[in-house]
């Protein structure tokens, strides 16, 4: 049993916590931290751990295995670091970092310290991805062509200007970091690596200093062309739709069927048996931990999902500018 904590406690850590605590026999959460004494005492409260006042004092702990960082994008390089060279495995929430030169360090003192880093990219265990992933392994969409995503939700018409999110460092390209990184991680095992970024960001009607609206497009490594949308002030949206040319196939991501027209047939639906992909990815990390498995993002995924989203804020705030992408 891997013994975490959990640093960093809000929404998402109690998502986190949730999957696993007294479900998981691999992973279980045993303490928890946070500046703010109320949110220790309630995460304890619900979920039946520990607590420490310090995040140096988990980092001494040797009860404490891992820890599961779910603390502002901007601090994520140096939690990382400083866990790593107490010894902790690390979970980390996505975006990895917010440059690519951070998350390289960071991940070079994980990989110096031996110990497992995991980004948690949970879309990549969902059964609409798994299923796309071994299509377009299996060959069965010919050649890849195009890639269409969107990841939409109105999160950022709740914040106020104390959010930690409201602010273009914490949420460049507005829902870029929160949500669109998702998309980014997809297309990008689908149709290889990002090259080539155009890109367009721009704030609407949202109240806070963030953009609410912004789109991109790719060339990819496959030589496929690629669509990422993300609109951080719209109804739920999660959808991922691939066109080759032996077939195509449109997806919401998050749900358990994919939808599939092969050249010349009819389109239909496909059902797929659902995942729980908080507790799949908590479980793989574990597994990871213990030399039993390899976390299927890879640090240098993680990292090269960033330098896209550096790209892409680059090429907005340039006006609409083509960037070329480099990890």
């Amino acid at each position: 049993m891997l013994r975490a904590a959990s640093i960093g406690l809000g929404w998402w850590s109690n998502e986190l916590a949730a999957a696993i605590q007294a479900k998981s026999s691999k992973i279980a959460i045993k303490s928890c931290y946070s500046r703010t004494a109320a949110k220790r005492e309630a995460f304890a409260a619900s979920f039946g751990t520990g607590t420490h006042e310090s995040l140096q004092a988990v980092l001494a702990d040797p009860a404490i295995d891992a820890v599961i960082l779910t603390t502002p994008h901007s601090k994520h390089a140096e939690h990382v670091i400083a866990a790593a060279r107490a010894g902790k495995h690390v979970f980390v929430e996505k975006p990895f970092t917010l440059t690519a030169e951070s998350g390289r360090k960071a991940a070079a003192a994980c990989a110096e310290a031996g110990v497992v880093l995991a980004v948690g990219h949970n879309r990549r265990f969902c059964a609409v991805t798994q299923e796309l992933k071994r299509m377009a392994e299996a060959g069965e969409f010919g050649r890849i062509l195009h890639i269409e995503t969107n990841f939409s939700a109105p999160s950022a018409t709740r914040w106020n200007a104390q959010h930690w999110r409201a602010s273009r460092i914490e949420s460049p390209a507005g829902g870029l970091a929160g949500m669109g990184v998702h998309m980014i991680d997809l297309f990008t095992i689908l149709g290889g690596r990002a090259v080539r970024t155009l890109a367009n960001s721009k704030r609407q009607v949202l109240q806070v200093d963030v953009d609410d609206t912004t789109s991109a497009l790719f060339d990819l490594a496959s030589g496929a062309t690629a669509y990422l949308g993300t609109m951080c002030a719209a109804p739920f949206s999660v959808t991922c739709n691939v066109y080759g040319t032996a077939a195509n196939a449109f997806a919401h991501v998050d749900a358990d069927e994919l939808r599939v027209q092969p050249l010349g047939g009819a389109l239909a639906a496909r059902p797929l048996e659902h995942v729980d992909t908080l507790l799949a990815e908590l479980e793989e990390f574990a597994e990871a931990c213990a030399g039993r498995a390899t976390f299927r993002v890879t640090p240098e995924e993680a990292i090269h999902s960033v330098a896209v989203m550096q790209a892409i804020t680059a090429s907005g705030g340039a006006g609409g500018r083509a960037v070329n992408i480099s990890d």
